[in-house]
């Protein structure tokens, strides 16, 4: 068989069924090979900028706790997807990213659109792989996906020469099966068991690992059978817990000082999957608990000291060690507390002449409560944080504090999950960075409500002035001109509505039922002046 058939069954037997790119010449004979593949078989989707094709790779890598698979354009190419490529590095997304190369047979010519392929992307990966030869192919393409699926995961680049593409190989595609993680020994799980047993108040500060681990449902168990809080690390890309545990205490603000506010009541932290605090405004850190560590990531980062106890070991069946070790201790049932850690907050009063923007994210996600729901909303974020109800892993954000991910990270995740509402709330600053994506949205028949928050503003830019500098900065105002969200709807095909009420949004709700049956874009207009409710907790 030919190099590309052999690399498409190979990811085929790993469970890919989508690669997302924009091709170019030197990507005809991978195109070529998706072509006529089935139902069952890979597909290539087409994105017209690899800005949005990358969000698209990720969401699949997250969606479905595996491999996800992104086709970027020789150099040029590479550049543009770099952005959300760092991103997915940040949320430790599994990618295979298959950068094109020009023809090897004139690469000392110097073509147009060469580069220096390996040294581009070499700082947000894992690993770089070149496909050389018929003797290297096999190997190489192997373990390209070994090691992004080997934890911690992340993205892995292969390179990929259009000529060799073409070139037959005797090798046979098969599943690669990438190490896993140990649990941990008896000692370890009683060692982590006398630390939560030996505090006043402990509380778990989660991560991404979670997530990649599928140890959700263990991290809850364990949570729940001592009484203890579960704090999800700021910018964790992925829920880690179900909001609707009691242990559920909602998302750490991504400052030193605001953290160790939050957690002064506790005397033992235990970070599980967490690799760092990705704080915003500078601080000095003041977390001076007894504290602990469970993950993948041997480049963990104690933020203030030491941990006295850290082991890397795989979380799912660390977990329930550690809980099987409290429990044979009799500790577990008697230290429960049916207390729930997220803290209340009361909604402000409806008012005619008032479009709250929180009164409104309440209601839509009430609305959507079954969504998967891709978060971008800039200054509305610690709302959506604090009144969402998801299961773990169904409320994304791109983790790594930019911005430009969430809208084509919605599409890629309509188009691998089509049986699920996915619902994507982003800032009008946001909503622009790759709105092209709502092409393929459309192209591919996906079912997606895209949620634009329009106040004409770059809001969080200007809380941050409130705290740096004087207050709010002209420069920050998405105005004059208006932009025109409806515009943008008809470019794409999608359909468009717009509310500027509580009326209005409530009708448009109501009419929905929870659930749009084509690509949508719903526009909510607010007055710049109102802020979120949760605003202040932003930085």
């Amino acid at each position: 068989m030919k190099v590309a058939e052999f690399l498409l069954q190979s990811l085929e037997a790993v469970g890919v069924r989508h690669i997302f790119g924009n091709p170019g010449t030197t990507e005809i004979p991978l195109v070529r090979a998706c072509a006529g593949r089935g139902p069952a078989g890979l597909s290539y989707v087409v994105a017209l900028s690899e800005v949005s094709a990358v969000p698209m790779a990720d969401a699949q890598a997250r969606l479905r706790r595996g491999l996800g698979v992104v086709n970027l354009h020789v150099a040029p190419g590479l550049g543009n997807g770099m952005g959300n490529l760092y991103t997915a590095s940040i949320a430790k997304s599994p990618l295979l990213v298959l950068v094109g190369s020009q023809d090897s047979r004139f690469l000392h010519t110097g073509p147009i659109l060469h580069g220096p392929l390996e040294q581009m992307v070499r700082p947000l990966v894992k690993a770089v792989y070149t496909l050389g030869s018929v003797g290297d192919i096999a190997f190489h393409v192997r373990q390209a996906i070994r090691v992004a699926l080997t934890p911690p995961t992340g993205p892995v680049a292969l390179i990929c020469a259009p000529d060799l593409l073409e070139l037959e190989i005797d090798a046979q595609p098969v599943a690669v099966q990438p190490p896993r993680l140990a649990g941990l020994a008896a000692g370890d799980a009683a060692a982590f068991a006398a630390f939560l047993r030996g505090a006043r108040s402990p509380a778990l500060i989660a991560g991404e690992d979670v997530h990649w681990a599928g140890a959700s449902d263990a991290l809850r168990q364990l949570a729940e059978s001592i009484g203890a809080p579960v704090y999800s690390g700021p910018y964790t890309a992925m829920l880690p817990l179900d909001t609707r545990s009691p242990s559920h205490a909602g998302y750490l603000s991504p400052g030193f000082r605001a953290i160790g506010e939050r957690l002064r009541e506790h005397d033992a932290l235990l970070f599980v999957g967490f690799r760092n605090f990705r704080t915003t405004l500078y601080a000095e850190p003041a977390l001076r608990q007894a504290r602990a560590w469970l993950g993948h990531d041997p480049a963990v980062l104690a933020a203030d000291g030491e941990f006295e106890l850290a082991r890397l070991a795989d979380l799912d069946s660390s977990l329930a060690a550690i809980g099987t070790a409290l429990a044979a201790a009799s500790v577990a049932g008697a230290a429960a507390s049916q207390r729930r850690w997220l803290p209340e907050v009361a909604l402000p009063e409806a008012a005619a002449a008032v479009f709250h923007p929180t009164r409104a994210i309440v209601a839509l996600l009430r609305a959507f409560s079954d969504a998967i729901v891709f978060d971008e909303s800039g200054l509305s974020t610690s709302d959506v944080r604090q009144f969402i109800d998801a299961r773990a892993g169904e409320y994304l954000i791109n983790g790594s504090g930019g911005i430009g991910w969430a809208l084509a990270a919605a599409v890629g995740g309509a188009l691998v999950r089509p049986e699920r509402q996915v619902l994507a709330v982003v800032g009008d600053g946001s909503s622009l960075y790759a709105s092209e994506a709502l092409w393929t949205a459309v192209h591919r028949g996906a079912r997606l409500l895209l949620v634009v928050l329009s106040n004409r503003r770059y809001a969080t830019l200007n809380e941050a002035a409130g705290r740096l500098a004087d207050g709010p900065i002209d420069l920050f105002s998405l105005e004059p001109p208006v932009l025109d969200f409806s515009g943008l709807a008809r470019l794409h095909g999608l359909a468009f509505s717009r509310c500027d009420s509580e009326a209005g949004l409530d009708d448009f709700l109501r009419r929905s039922g929870g659930r749009v049956e084509t690509s949508t874009l719903l526009e909510l207009r607010f007055d710049p002046s109102i802020a979120p409710v949760m605003a202040s907790r932003h930085f």
